[in-house]
């Protein structure tokens, strides 16, 4: 099955909905989510961010595509200072924040990038789509969010952060996708459903 038709298939569907609709989401949604909790997100965030971008940097470094490693030349280069940024207004000092902050969801979904990435240059793009794509379908799909959490929102449908998921689209729809493949696309679904529901509870 190529990506693109995987994307829409029922299964993938189901956990993109439940990520939609997850207490985070529609807390942040309402304008009601604790500060607490978005602190608590953003410094999973952090660490998670840090090996994001050694996964795309490994990728970038290791690809005979010109096009992949021009992606990863410029993936990544928005959302660290727009990160920077919440911690500011949230009040958290990121360079307080150690690996050992980690929760068990954070740390599995970074061996699974970091994983992926060794093993091929399509495969690491395979387990690195699901964030990318995933916060953009949240922040299209959730209409008319409350002012406290709008920037958030705003960012992840913006037209900067849309191209970066249309240039993913662009090297990886088309791509015929085996088992393991679907797995690390779904794998990669599964870690993000967790990762809301862990910065909740």
């Amino acid at each position: 099955m190529y990506l693109r038709s995987y994307l829409n298939s029922q299964s993938i569907m189901a956990i993109i909905n439940d990520i939609v609709h997850s207490d985070f989401i529609e807390a942040m949604r309402d304008g009601t989510l604790e500060d607490d909790k978005f602190k608590y997100y953003l410094v999973q965030d952090h660490v998670y961010l840090k090996y994001y971008k050694e996964a795309g940097s490994r990728i970038q470094n290791t690809s005979a595509d010109e096009v992949i490693r021009k992606l990863y030349t410029d993936i990544g280069s928005d959302e660290p200072q727009f990160h920077r940024d919440m911690l500011l207004k949230f009040n958290v000092d990121g360079d307080s924040i150690k690996d050992t902050d980690m929760n068990y969801t954070t740390y599995s979904y970074i061996n699974h990038l970091i994983r992926w990435s060794r093993d091929s240059d399509i495969n690491g793009m395979l387990a690195m789509f699901p964030c990318q794509w995933s916060y953009g379908y949240i922040a299209e799909a959730v209409a008319g969010p409350e002012e406290k959490f709008k920037f958030w929102f705003d960012f992840y449908r913006s037209a900067p952060y849309r191209s970066i998921t249309d240039r993913y689209l662009a090297i990886l729809g088309e791509q015929e996708l085996d088992e393991y493949q679907e797995q690390i696309i779904k794998f990669g679904l599964e870690y993000e459903l967790n990762y809301w529901i862990a910065c909740y509870i």
